[in-house]
């Protein structure tokens, strides 16, 4: 299972950009967790993760770290990186089979 860590805060400009993207990408990828965490006031989780700048992402994938991405990324860009784990996912489900 894909996971999406969405480190933002309400007065970031850029995060207001970032989270629409996020909003659209919710409605398209119904298998996918998209997880918000707000900076102020869950530091201990932006400390955990080592977040410095605001928007991140972070992709997970079986709660392991797969990319971090810092900034805003167009809808496009995370389509693209989100059906990538998703193919790379379906051809370990195929293997996984024939073992």
């Amino acid at each position: 299972m894909i996971k999406i860590l969405y480190f933002y805060a309400d007065w970031c400009q850029d995060c207001e950009i970032q989270s629409s993207v996020l909003e659209e990408l919710a409605l398209e990828y119904d298998d996918v967790i998209f997880e918000l965490v707000n900076v102020d006031y869950q530091t201990n989780k932006a400390r955990k993760y080592e977040v410095i700048n605001i928007p991140m992402l972070i992709l997970e994938e079986d709660e392991e770290i797969i990319t971090k991405i810092e900034g805003v990324i167009e809808i496009e860009d995370l389509e693209d990186i989100i059906d990538s784990l998703h193919e790379d996912l379906y051809e370990e489900e195929e293997y996984d089979e024939f073992i």
